[in-house]
């Protein structure tokens, strides 16, 4: 029993067997002999010898219990340990720190981390709570082990000559780092420390996974919070601005109407640019306010049945000034039926369209509208021969402040994110291309309204 206690199970056997031949040989008849005379003897032999097999097996299987059940607490501490450590990690820093002095205490050996960048690659430079940095030779295993998300280095049969073992970090199915252990002695891990190993790089990973939610979550938090800040400040000023425009806008319209004598020709002309400039800034506030509207959520069109040709006509009447040095044609096809939209957004849109031409345009250059039916669809198109989009600015035409390069000054960028959104808030679509021999063509297509809207 003795022997169960501090050694295992074939010392524990020896050991029986040993001291069942020392009491044969100094104890029983005949003595200093292994003969056994006595059928009684025999029996106490036979019986002696069992019961110190059976002990020494007992003693032996509890303790190696014994030995697991320390071990699994060893393991279940230093698990809880780290997980509590990166729980109470106030930021990514704390929490590595925290993982490596727990597996450098835990293993005995030195700890190395990569993370992943921001393009998604792994970076070569080693996060500051590293005990060790990874050397060129070891930096195409980490990168194996980072793309494969298996182990590879010392004590695995993938480039086992490196003098680390790495470990991948993934969690929710991504690659989100490597960890590197460099053993002080020779020996490989046990399979309990393989299986500590195994769960601490688990631990590290979702640990890694919800830091990176929580950013993430942040990041939108304050970028929300920024909007509405925007969004607040842009309404504000654009309606208290607007008080001062109408005061502008006012005097300077009584100054031209009453032909006051004592205005010279210079002063007549100033007074009209102010009131021009009081009209352009007027319409900046107004989209500026548009785009708050847009974007505040509670946007909803008065959609209606409404004729195309009345529409189409009344944003040519309001952009006639702007395009009275083009040739401006109309090309309707026969029988447009009504569409479902608001009437004062889609004339809104159709203006910003016309007057975006009448801008981008050389004088003496075509303004087409068109508008026809397919597929279910109206699309009404205006198209010009002005140079056209760079082809690298189209898919950003649309965006709120958006310029493309070589646009003319003046404009604000906010036309054509407009025209998108208040396209699309009546279930339509826009697009901009560009036209064979130069020019652009913007397409805007609108369902056609079902029987039960019609009658409605």
């Amino acid at each position: 029993m003795i022997a169960a206690l501090f050694a295992g199970r074939g010392p524990t056997l020896f050991a029986a067997t040993l001291t069942a031949l020392f009491w044969d040989y100094f104890f029983l008849e005949p003595i200093s002999t292994l003969n056994i005379s006595n059928a009684e003897d025999a029996i106490m032999f036979g019986v002696y010898f069992v019961v110190a097999c059976v002990l020494g097996q007992l003693t032996s299987r509890l303790r190696a219990r014994e030995r697991a059940e320390r071990q699994g607490e060893r393991r279940s501490t230093a698990l809880y340990e780290l997980a509590w450590g990166l729980g109470n990690s106030a930021n990514l820093e704390q929490m590595l720190g925290t993982a490596v002095r727990q597996m450098e205490g835990a293993f005995g050996a030195q700890i190395a981390v990569l993370l992943a960048d921001a393009q998604g690659g792994l970076s070569y430079h080693c996060h500051p709570a590293s005990t060790y940095d990874i050397e060129g030779p070891e930096q195409p295993v980490a990168q194996r082990v980072f793309e494969h998300g298996q182990p590879a280095g010392k004590f695995t049969r993938t480039s086992p000559q490196s003098q680390t073992l790495f470990l991948p970090l993934i969690a929710t199915g991504e690659t989100l780092g490597v960890i590197g252990l460099r053993f002080k002695g020779s020996e490989p891990p046990t399979r309990e420390q393989k299986n500590l190993l195994d769960a601490f790089s688990q631990q590290i990973a979702f640990a890694l996974d919800r830091q990176r939610l929580r950013a993430a979550s942040e990041n939108a938090r304050l970028l929300g919070e920024s909007e509405r800040l925007s969004k607040t400040l842009l309404n504000s000023m654009s309606h208290e601005i607007r008080t001062p425009l109408a005061v502008i806008k006012t005097a300077t319209t009584t100054l031209l109407d009453l032909g006051d004598p004592e205005l010279s020709h210079d002063q007549r002309a100033m007074v009209s640019e102010i009131q021009e400039a009081t009209e352009r800034l007027n319409g900046l506030v107004g989209k500026v306010l548009d785009a708050t509207w847009l974007e505040s959520g509670s946007f909803k069109p008065k959609l209606s049945l409404c004729d195309l040709n009345d529409l189409i006509h009344v944003a040519l009447k309001l952009t006639k000034g702007e395009l009275a040095g083009h040739r401006v044609s109309v090309e309707l096809a026969p029988g447009l039926p009504l569409v479902l939209a608001d009437f004062v957004l889609l004339q809104q849109v159709l203006t910003n369209l016309l007057s975006n031409a009448a801008i981008h345009t050389p004088p003496g250059t075509a303004v087409e509208v068109s508008a026809r039916v397919r597929d279910g669809q109206v699309f009404i198109a205006v198209a010009d021969r002005g140079p056209g989009i760079p082809p690298e600015s189209l898919p950003r035409i649309f965006d709120k402040f958006y310029r493309a390069p070589g646009a003319p000054t003046g404009g604000t960028g906010l036309g054509l994110s407009l025209v998108k959104g208040f396209v699309e808030a009546q279930h339509g679509c826009v697009k901009a291309e560009n036209r064979q021999g130069g020019g652009t063509l913007f397409t805007i297509g609108l369902p056609l309204p079902t029987a039960a809207e019609q009658s409605a």
